[in-house]
């Protein structure tokens, strides 16, 4: 059976297809007997690209006219009403504006599982969360999206190479109230016990999912690193409940469909803190059942494991995937009042930023009016955020960042708005297309060739521009999706997104 693998799915390096054949001879008894002939049929078949609308900057009214003009065959993806599975397209979605612009986020279905796991209205009540082990961030968009930028989402990873991949994604988003460090995660829970209402920790796994994907590659796994990346998981997830205040929710997920990385992982948590901690049942948030194993290879884990989330291939036509919804109950160790290990510190200071005075708030309000038709004051209160300076740079930082991380180190937090220059305000090309659908002002459409020119950060030379020298212009495709913001000058319009 393996050996007929060479498919949309495996590619054809050994490799890849060795760990497949490992993966298939060690998980197969793990398969009900019923859902054998289901899963081994679903590995022939490619594996179908999904993408998530970011309601930042669009809504569903939108998918229409994306569908149409880009010749798309979509179906929703049953357990995530945002996700939408392509199956066809004249036009792949990674090759469209909207795509560029950050209208939506293109990820493996399975992976949009986690966040669907917490309690919406936990999510939109302005919380304070934590994603212990974010990068690249496509996780980390779909937990500002459910939160829709409110309250604050600290994003962290511990490998320094993987901090610029997660900025990128952050900034294309649009989000606002989030912060972006790099830590040990296994620190997290000494240094702010009982702090987070939610947290998610999508573990470092060996990525044994039965499909080979480009950003998830199966690679040949040996039981000693297999233990190690147990060992690791758990100290993570256990960081990670420390840090979580009771009453708050954690899930863990990996995308690897060892049990020793998964289900045991879950029960060794079970046995530490028994009674601290529960399994809430993820049949009650999903449509179809997907339990987890109670029992694996002889070893038997606690029975209130079985309401895990274990994502075989056929099941939802995913790459193989695990998600569990765990709740804190009661304190650990750590109780209130007693002190916590010192975290990092820098004081805000160094941060360079620092209140805007003023007349220059005044100023830049009074910018953002006249050339984009936008209220400062009013788009301050939906993420809940400051405007800070910092040099000539003027930023919208969320308020839970200031009042609780202030003196933590970070790599980015919020997002820039403006730069002040001599020849005046220079907006921020992310920002804006983060409240394009809310601004007025100069608009103008270049013809496909000019539009590639302007993508690719150079200035364009219109035939003719009815537009006066030195006027704000918001330039945008013939389907209105903004593309970036530029001014007038004698004979082009110059790009700021250089």
């Amino acid at each position: 059976m393996a050996k007929k693998k060479q498919n949309g799915r495996m590619t054809s390096e050994t490799p890849r297809q060795d760990a497949f054949d490992a993966a298939w001879e060690k998980y197969r008894p793990l398969v009900p007997e019923d859902e054998l002939p289901a899963l081994e049929e679903s590995l022939h078949k490619p594996l179908l690209q999904a993408f998530r609308l970011n309601p930042l900057k669009t809504d569903g009214s939108a998918l229409e006219g994306m569908s149409s003009r880009y010749g798309w065959n979509l179906e929703p993806i049953a357990f995530c009403p945002e996700g939408h599975r392509v199956r066809s397209a004249q036009t792949l979605p990674s090759m469209t504006n909207e795509h560029r612009m950050g209208y939506y986020y293109i990820q493996d279905s399975a992976s949009m599982m986690p966040v669907m796991l917490y309690d919406a209205d936990r999510l939109q009540d302005s919380p304070l969360i934590l994603d212990l082990a974010a990068s690249p961030g496509g996780k980390t968009t779909h937990l500002i999206s459910r939160s829709l930028d409110k309250g604050l989402v600290v994003a962290n990873d511990s490998s320094a190479s993987r901090i610029p991949a997660l900025k990128t994604v952050l900034k294309t988003w649009g989000s606002i109230s989030h912060a972006i460090t790099q830590f040990p995660g296994e620190s997290y829970g000494d240094w702010f016990p009982n702090t987070f209402d939610l947290i998610l920790l999508d573990a470092p796994c060996s990525m044994q999912s039965l499909v080979s994907l480009d950003s998830h590659p199966m690679r040949p796994i040996t039981e000693r690193e297999e233990k190690a990346l147990a060992q690791r998981q758990t100290a993570l997830l256990k960081s990670a409940l420390k840090a979580l205040r009771p009453g708050g929710q954690i899930v863990y997920s990996t995308c690897t469909l060892s049990p020793d990385e998964d289900e045991a992982v879950v029960d060794a948590i079970l046995k530490a803190f028994h009674g601290k901690v529960h399994v809430a049942d993820a049949a009650e948030r999903i449509p179809w059942p997907a339990p987890g194993l109670t029992e694996a290879y002889g070893k038997e884990y606690d029975s209130s494991v079985r309401g895990a989330v274990r994502l075989w291939p056929h099941r939802y036509e995913t790459a193989g995937f695990f998600a569990c919804l765990l709740e804190k109950d009661d304190y650990f160790d750590t109780e209130p009042g007693v002190d916590r290990t010192d975290a990092p510190y820098r004081s805000w200071e160094k941060s360079s930023f620092a209140p805007v005075k003023a007349s220059d708030m005044a100023e830049l309000s009074a910018w953002l009016k006249d050339q984009f038709g936008l209220s400062l004051m009013s788009l301050c209160e939906t993420p809940e955020a400051v405007i800070m300076n910092r040099g000539n740079e003027f930023w919208m930082l969320p308020q839970r960042y200031i009042e609780t991380f202030s003196t933590l180190p970070s790599k980015s937090v919020g997002m820039r708005l403006a730069t002040k220059t001599t020849g005046g305000f220079v907006p921020d090309n992310d920002w804006i297309c983060r409240f394009f659908s809310q601004t007025e002002g100069s608009r103008f459409i270049p013809d496909p060739e000019q539009q590639i020119q302007w993508l690719n950060g150079a200035d364009i030379r219109p035939d003719s521009v009815s537009l006066s020298r030195g006027t704000m212009v918001m330039v945008q495709d013939d389907h209105g999706v903004f593309l970036g913001c530029g001014r007038v000058s004698a004979d082009r319009i110059r790009n700021f997104n250089k």
